[in-house]
């Protein structure tokens, strides 16, 4: 078996050692080459006797003269080399400065809670942070600004040719996914090259969507709440004005009435007083169902007499029989007889508020009422729920009643939470109403 010679291969050893390293093999082979050459052809004596015949001219210095400017040179060379490494060990850390406050500015724009964007005079967005594209529905790649914003975009790329930045106070967008966005922004000149003709434009966007939204459902139920005291304070004059005339048509009357009979008696003779007292009974009679049925008005009686169930019972049954047609199903929890008064006196308006719209309005069939109660550690909750099957309606329309604002408003006033829901077919009203037990239980303990 014939083995192979090894031969070193120079290029792969070449190519292994360092740059300093080759520079020094490099220098010292040209030092050899120098001095063989020199010792070959005698380059000294020969320079040396041609300097010797030219002795005025001081030429046998030259050596000396050469060795030193060498020895300058060397000297020099490690001068300046020092002097670059020092310069290249500043550019280093100038460059690492420079990259960590460019790490830190790209924070500061990434993490910023404002939607930051840069965008050219055609309104494509170029670049933004994670929070614009948030706020655009991640869709900042299809969105066009001059489109989104409107007429109101040229306007502003006008007005930054005179002015360094814009700020809007609020400022609707329309996102490609049409979902609302509204923001307050501001808009600045982008301090780019100034060769170039067409120059960015710096937006920061702060989205106050979900304010605007809520002032303006704020602004809404402001608005319902002032309409419903007027409507409140109408109410109250009329029903003032219905009890003064019913006292005195229904009243008045027959008070009038008795004391005609008792001023047509005899005097000063035996009278039979059978006659009169039936009259006057009568009149009576009259005037105490009068005072029955205003007390009714003002206040249910069976609320204070048997409680929050039985009330209802009661006034769904007196409701049935102006509704003959429509039939009720009841789901009334027993353990709501004993309730505070606020929350008893609430939830029965609710119960009678909602028949008497279901009676206006639903052209139903059938309804149910339920009512429910939930006990906690400290406070219990009680649940009305009204619920028909008649034409239903839009909750989110404008109305102009205010049964549903005034069982909201009854509701909300005592910390509860009230709901309308409707459908194509049917409508359904729930209210639940927290009430504190810890009263109880302290008296009970």
């Amino acid at each position: 078996m014939s083995t192979i010679p090894y031969r070193p291969n120079l290029s792969t050893f070449w190519t292994r050692i360092s740059q300093s390293a080759r520079d020094f093999i490099v220098a010292m082979m040209i030092i050899l080459s120098v001095f063989l050459l020199s010792a070959k052809l005698d380059l000294s004596e020969k320079f040396i006797a041609w300097a010797l015949a030219h002795e005025s001219l001081q030429l046998d210095e030259f050596p000396l003269v050469l060795f030193t400017a060498a020895f300058v040179a060397i000297w020099f060379s490690r001068r300046r080399m020092r002097e670059v490494m020092a310069e290249i060990n500043r550019r280093e850390e100038a460059e690492h400065a420079s990259q960590e406050s460019q790490r830190m500015f790209k924070t500061l724009f990434d993490q910023s809670l404002c939607g930051n964007f840069i965008a050219d005079t055609n309104g494509n967005i170029l670049f933004c942070n994670q929070a614009f594209s948030t706020m655009s529905g991640n869709s900042e790649s299809t969105l066009n600004l001059r489109k989104a914003i409107g007429k109101h975009w040229d306007e502003l790329c006008k007005k930054l040719h005179s002015v360094e930045k814009v700020d809007i106070a609020e400022l609707t967008v329309a996102r490609p996914d049409h979902a609302p966005w509204i923001v307050m922004a501001r808009l600045t000149r982008a301090l780019d090259n100034p060769q170039l003709p067409e120059k960015n434009i710096y937006g920061f966007f702060s989205d106050i969507t979900e304010q605007h939204l809520a002032e303006r459902e704020l602004a809404v139920l402001l608005k319902e709440n002032q309409a419903l005291a007027r409507h409140a304070m109408e109410v109250q004059e009329e029903e003032r004005r219905n009890i003064a005339r019913e006292i005195h048509d229904e009243m008045g009357q027959y008070l009038t009435a008795i004391r005609l009979e008792l001023a047509s008696l005899p005097k000063d003779k035996p009278y039979p007083l059978g006659e009169f007292s039936t009259r006057i009974h009568s009149h009576v009679e009259h005037i105490q169902l009068a005072v029955r049925g205003l007390i009714h008005r003002l206040r249910p009686t069976a609320l204070d007499a048997h409680g929050l169930v039985e009330a209802i019972e009661q006034l769904v049954s007196e409701w049935q029989k102006q509704q003959p047609g429509i039939d009720c199903q009841l789901s009334l929890d027993k353990s709501c007889l004993s309730l505070p008064e606020k929350t008893s006196i609430v939830a029965y308006r609710i119960v009678q508020e909602s028949l008497t719209n279901i009676a206006r309005h639903a052209q139903a069939s059938h309804i149910s009422i339920k009512l429910m109660r939930t006990r906690g550690i400290l406070s219990d909750t009680v649940t009305i729920e009204v619920r028909d099957d008649g034409v239903g309606f839009n909750p989110h329309s404008p109305r102009a009643g205010f049964g549903l604002s005034g069982m909201r408003e009854r509701v909300e006033a005592e910390g509860g939470v009230f709901n309308v829901h409707s459908k194509v077919k049917g409508v359904v009203i729930s209210a639940t109403l927290p009430f504190s037990t810890a009263s109880k239980a302290i008296q009970e303990s």
